[in-house]
C-alpha cells in the first residue's frame, strides 16, 4: 500500500498535510482552467487542471496506472499498447460492430474506483484522488489523470465483456470508450445481450454511433476487412501520404506554399505513424521525405 509521505513526495506536495477530499476539492480548484476539445467533430467543453495540480497529475497517473493491471482488452492509454494493438485482434474480419459509450467519463464517480483505490492507497491518498482528480464528483474530460481511472472504473466490465464475447468466438477490444468485436456470431442478439450487460452494470450504451461495418470494416481508424492478415492504414490515408510525398520529393518545403496540403508537421506525423502500422509503406514515405529535405 503507498502512503501518503511516498505519494506526495512523488506528486511534488512537499510539506502538504492530509486533508478531507472535500478540503482537496477545494484546493485543487484553483488551478482550473476552461477549456474545449473537439470530439467527432464536436466541440465539449470542459476543464484542465493547471500550476500544481497538473504537476501532480502527471506523477500521480503513473503511479495509478501501476498499482492495477489493465484489462489485455485495455488499449487506451496503456502502455506498450497502441491503436495498432487495439485493431490486430480484428484483423481478417468480415464483420466488426463498433459500440459507443454515452458519456462516458461522465459516468464514472469516485464511489467505481474507490475500492481497489483504498486497497492501493492509504486514506489520506485517497481522499486527493478523490478530491483532486474528480470534479463536482465525475472525471472531467481534461484531466492527465482521467484516462488511467477510467481504465480501472471498467476493468470489472471488461472481464465480463470479454467473458461473454469469448464463450461466443468473437475478439473483443477496447479503447476508452470505444468497444470493438469482431466474428461470427456479431449480430443484433450479441449487441442485445451486450446492451443487458452494460445496463446490469450501470453503463449506457450510445445508439447513435453504434454501428455494424461489414463492406469496410475498421477498428480505431485502421483496415481490418477480411482480406488482410494485420491492420492497415485506410486507402485514403494512404493514397494522401503517397501524393503528398512524392511532390515534397519533388519540390522540397516549397510544396507546403500550396494551399490545400499538409503542414509540414501533420505530415511528418503521419509518416511516423504509418511505420507504426505498416514498415513497407513507411520506407518509401521515408525515402520521399529524406529527398525532399535535401532539396533545401
Amino acid at each position: 500500500m503507498i502512503d501518503w509521505s511516498t505519494f506526495s513526495a512523488r506528486v511534488g506536495l512537499y510539506g502538504e498535510p492530509p486533508r478531507s477530499s472535500e478540503n482537496w476539492q477545494a484546493w485543487a480548484r484553483g488551478f482550473h482552467d476552461p477549456v474545449s476539445f473537439k470530439v467527432h467533430r464536436r466541440w465539449r467543453s470542459s476543464i484542465r487542471a493547471s500550476g500544481r495540480l497538473d504537476i501532480a497529475h502527471r506523477a500521480a497517473k503513473n503511479l495509478l496506472g501501476s498499482v492495477a493491471v489493465p484489462h489485455p482488452a485495455a488499449h487506451g492509454f496503456v502502455r506498450g499498447r497502441s491503436t495498432y494493438s487495439g485493431a490486430k485482434p480484428h484483423a481478417g474480419s468480415h464483420v466488426v460492430l463498433a459500440v459507443d459509450l454515452k458519456d462516458f467519463y461522465g459516468q464514472i464517480g469516485f464511489s467505481r474506483v474507490a475500492t481497489v483505490i483504498r486497497e492501493k492507497f492509504d486514506a489520506s491518498v485517497s481522499d486527493w484522488i478523490e478530491g483532486a482528480c474528480f470534479v463536482e464528483g465525475r472525471l472531467p474530460l481534461g484531466f492527465r489523470t482521467s484516462p488511467v481511472i477510467s481504465n480501472l472504473a471498467f476493468a470489472a466490465t471488461d472481464v465480463l465483456i470479454d467473458q461473454m464475447a469469448s464463450q461466443r468466438g468473437i475478439a473483443y477490444t477496447r479503447w476508452v470508450d470505444d468497444l470493438s468485436f469482431s466474428g461470427g456470431s456479431v449480430n443484433d442478439q450479441f449487441l442485445s445481450e451486450l446492451d443487458g450487460l452494460l445496463w446490469s452494470q450501470h453503463w449506457q450504451l450510445n445508439e447513435s454511433k453504434t454501428r455494424f461495418m461489414r463492406r469496410s470494416p475498421h477498428v480505431l481508424g485502421l483496415y481490418v476487412g477480411h482480406d488482410v492478415d494485420r491492420p492497415r492504414l485506410p486507402r485514403w490515408m494512404k493514397q494522401k501520404l503517397l501524393v503528398e510525398t512524392y511532390y515534397f520529393s519533388r519540390y522540397g518545403r516549397s510544396h507546403f506554399d500550396t494551399e490545400g496540403v499538409l503542414n509540414h508537421q501533420h505530415l511528418f506525423g503521419l509518416v511516423a505513424y504509418a511505420n507504426s502500422v505498416d514498415p513497407d509503406l513507411a520506407e518509401l514515405l521515408d525515402e520521399r521525405l529524406n529527398e525532399g529535405l535535401r532539396r533545401n
